[in-house]
């Protein structure tokens, strides 16, 4: 068996582990932000309605926004919507763009592998710092950019075996 005839079996497999955590993770992402639209409105609603406060508002809404936001990123791969600039690779032939996004996919691939070991450790030495008003761990805050960072990983991956991101198959033949 040729190298090429294991590729398109290593992108079925991996599509068959990234597609229910990509499933898993919207939805983390859709309870993230449907518990700041709920808290926030809920906060301003008691703080000048009422003249009360929950202290713990602020804090939950600016967690649950970090959370959305990194665990997005992942899904935002998968799909090619961040931003990036085709100016040139629109008029490369087939064959070079191919190998240059395998090539960035490569890339972005370390990068995000690198964040996320160094988020790692950055989690790790905040674990026992409570935050202001919850006695729970700040590390709270950075556990989702190790998160997104080793999912973006496995995105990279389906890019470094040839897979393009969903919508653009058709944009490039």
């Amino acid at each position: 068996m040729t190298q090429r005839a294991l590729i398109p079996g290593g992108i079925v497999m991996l599509r068959r582990l990234l597609d229910p955590i990509d499933w898993f993770v919207a939805r983390v992402v859709i309870a993230a932000m449907a518990s700041m639209a709920i808290i926030l409105p809920a906060q301003v609603l008691l703080r000048y309605g009422l003249n009360l406060s929950l202290d713990w508002a602020e804090e939950i809404s600016r967690l649950c926004f970090v959370w959305a936001v990194f665990l997005a990123i992942p899904l935002g791969i998968k799909r090619g919507a961040h931003v990036g600039i085709s100016l040139l690779t629109d008029r490369l032939p087939a064959g070079v763009g191919s190998v240059l996004f395998r090539t960035l996919s490569a890339l972005s691939l370390v990068l995000m592998a690198v964040v996320a070991k160094e988020a790692a450790v950055l989690t790790i030495d905040q674990w026992d710092e409570p935050m202001s008003t919850l006695d729970y761990s700040v590390g709270f805050f950075m556990l989702p950019i190790v998160i997104s960072a080793a999912h973006s990983v496995l995105h990279f991956l389906t890019g470094v075996l040839g897979e393009k991101p969903v919508g653009q198959e058709l944009a490039t033949e």
